[in-house]
């Protein structure tokens, strides 16, 4: 069973870094706004917690991590009450690796949220491949925070969103409707259909106008029922002749959160893949959401 909070918490992991703390305030700015707790998570890090947390603790290192992680929390927790003073906030330290333990906090979460450092590499709560696992493997939406730390607020910018036709992207069009609701912010909806496999099997110049129109046509699709169930959002449809994590990348700065799904497809190939939102996760202008199917 689950030791983290139940389905009406965003959880959001801290490690005592700058872009930690950030990431903090921006997910109890969400949770104020979606009237829902915010669970303040920091994990004491271990490689395989029967083994190493035992070395450790004979070593007296265990209470020192204890309270250099309970020092990272209650930072948090008090960043977020200034911004927030009226929000409910859980305080939760454990012991473990860092990726499951995050993973098994997804399970209850509305939303977990994590820190990405201003130098493109991923804090020591999420190094590398854990990042990726943690957004792949996820039972919610996944947000990895980028941005200004010293301005982590929500603001008027909309959200920007991939649209692909997958299943992945679909549930990403939903939650970027959802979150632009919340934030009471415009949508970019931006479809991008120019990769290297389509410029090989459509090398007749005639043949781009169909496909511009077929492109056209199939984001209009995807967003119909989306702007009939929240038709006071504002939408802007771009549809570009890019690959998809360029044209996320390039358009991202005018956005304050980047919504995309963890893995797409496309009559070819994919237009979304997990590429694409790996090279979000480590170079976004803003926060990236990262939405499976089935979160």
């Amino acid at each position: 069973m689950t030791r983290f909070a139940n389905q009406q918490s965003i959880v959001v992991g801290v490690d005592g870094s700058p872009a930690a703390l950030a990431a903090a305030r921006w997910a109890g700015a969400v949770a104020a706004r979606e009237g829902v707790r915010l669970v303040v998570l920091s994990i004491v890090p271990t490689i395989d917690y029967r083994i190493t947390a035992a070395i450790v603790a004979d070593a007296d290192i265990l209470p020192t991590l204890r309270f250099v992680a309970k020092k990272h929390a209650g930072e948090a927790v008090d960043a977020v009450r200034a911004d927030q003073p009226e929000l409910e906030i859980t305080q939760t330290v454990v012991e473990g690796v860092p990726g499951d333990e995050l993973v098994e906090a997804s399970e209850t979460a509305l939303r977990l949220v994590v820190a990405a450092t201003a130098d493109d590499r991923i804090t020591t709560l999420l190094i590398g491949s854990t990042a990726l696992r943690v957004a792949n493997k996820a039972h919610c939406p996944v947000v990895v925070w980028r941005g200004d730390v010293g301005n982590p607020l929500p603001d008027e910018r909309p959200v920007l969103v991939g649209v692909d036709g997958s299943p992945g992207s679909d549930a990403a069009v939903g939650r970027a409707f959802e979150l632009a609701a919340l934030l009471d912010v415009g949508v970019i909806a931006l479809h991008a259909w120019n990769d290297p496999d389509l410029l090989q099997w459509t090398p007749v110049p005639d043949a781009w106008e169909t496909l511009a129109q077929e492109e056209h046509e199939l984001l209009s699709e995807r967003l119909a029922g989306w702007s009939s169930q929240y038709p006071d959002i504002r939408v802007e449809k771009m549809v570009l002749q890019s690959p998809a994590a360029r044209a996320l990348l390039e358009h991202g700065a005018d956005a304050q959160v980047i919504v995309t799904g963890s893995q797409g497809r496309n009559r070819l190939t994919g237009l979304l893949l997990g590429s694409t939102s790996q090279n979000l996760l480590h170079h976004a202008p803003c926060p990236v959401l990262v939405v499976r199917a089935k979160s």
